[in-house]
């Protein structure tokens, strides 16, 4: 049985730690700053994380993200597959990204000169931190001697299990990414509604929810995540932000005090941030099984 190498995307927001203690790469998906190209880089080295967000913010300033390109893969696979290894990468939610796509093209590509080495794409349908953690509890599980192919069956069984839900400050963001249509984007910022946004089974973001004010919205924030980890004694629960700490650490006192949490935390990169904006808040835990799908999809 040869070695493998497990590895996800940019989407995944794993922390340059997490990434180091798991061992983890990841291809990058990329965005735009006025038609100027950057990565989408979990380490903040071309661009810092305040500069990101104060992009995303200006009004006078174009941005969007783009899919992985089959280079990247091709670039990022090679020295795994010089070495011998088999590939397995957890991608991003087809739902939301067809990256996943253009790794399967690569994937042919290659095969071509590495006939003997395995290389498969498995979809998480999730996004953001659902994934990262999947991938970490993946990697746990390559490390206690499970085979490449007993970690796809895992997360095909698993996946629904890891759990994201959160809010946005504003929904022109959205609106922006094509989420959510103009109209509604205007009169819901008019009238201060608060989607309570929920990663359903195929990796939407749904608006389970849509109530007046912060106050409503953090507290049905709280109320899912109690009930996702309902009978855990102390479970761990991710928390998710751009340029949000002041909500983070509201939630942190939460959780801590009502569900004697084990928190970490973490900041939302650029391909959630982007697509949502200064003051999103995302809630990640492992727990009930999603059995919810957007009816709007």
């Amino acid at each position: 049985m040869s070695s493998y190498k497990i590895i996800t995307d940019s989407s995944s927001d794993l922390t340059t730690e997490m990434r180091k203690e798991f061992d983890i790469d990841y291809v990058r998906m990329a965005f735009t700053v006025d038609g100027k190209e950057y990565p989408c880089d979990l380490d903040f080295n071309e661009y810092s994380y305040d500069q990101l967000y104060k992009w995303i913010e200006d009004p006078k300033v174009e941005i969007k993200t783009s899919l992985v390109k089959m280079q990247e893969f091709i670039d990022r696979l090679t020295p795994y597959l010089e070495q011998g290894l088999d590939i397995l990468y957890i991608a991003c939610t087809s739902v939301l990204s067809g990256t996943l796509n253009f790794f399967r093209l690569a994937a042919e590509e290659l095969k071509a000169k590495y006939p003997d080495r395995k290389i498969i794409g498995v979809d998480s349908c999730r996004a953001g931190m659902p994934l990262g953690y999947m991938t970490m509890d993946a990697v746990k599980l390559q490390r206690e001697g499970k085979s490449m192919e007993e970690i796809i069956d895992w997360v095909e069984e698993e996946k629904q299990k890891y759990n994201l839900c959160g809010t946005v400050e504003t929904l022109t963001y959205l609106k922006n990414a094509g989420r959510v249509s103009g109209a509604s984007a205007f009169f819901a910022n008019m009238l201060g509604i608060k989607p309570v946004i929920i990663a359903d089974t195929m990796g939407h973001n749904y608006a389970y929810k849509k109530v007046k004010g912060h106050k409503k919205a953090f507290e049905a924030l709280y109320e899912i995540v109690k009930d996702e980890v309902e009978g855990q004694e102390k479970p761990t629960i991710y928390i998710g932000h751009g340029m949000a700490q002041e909500t983070a650490d509201y939630f942190r006192k939460r959780f801590t005090d009502g569900l004697n949490a084990n928190i970490i935390e973490y900041k939302i990169g650029p391909v959630i941030g982007i697509s949502c904006g200064p003051g999103v808040i995302h809630l990640v835990c492992k727990g009930k099984e999603m059995t919810i799908t957007s009816p709007e999809k």
